[in-house]
């Protein structure tokens, strides 16, 4: 009898375990997409910034 308490506390013991690493997984994924996106966003921002402020340059140039 004890045999088969140690064999399904093992048992729980794994599938807790395992359900932990499916947990650990599931937010490393996350937040690896999400740094991916915020920093795809942030190098848009960037060269959107440059590129209005080189055309403002340019017409402010043509303008005098």
């Amino acid at each position: 009898m004890k045999k088969i308490y140690a064999i399904i506390l093992t048992f729980i013991i794994a599938i807790n375990l395992y359900c932990f690493d499916l947990i650990e997984d599931t937010f490393d994924f996350i937040f690896d997409d999400l740094a991916q996106l915020i920093g795809i966003v942030v190098i848009i921002a960037v060269v959107i910034f440059f590129v209005r402020k080189y055309l403002n340059k340019k017409n402010s140039d043509k303008g005098n």
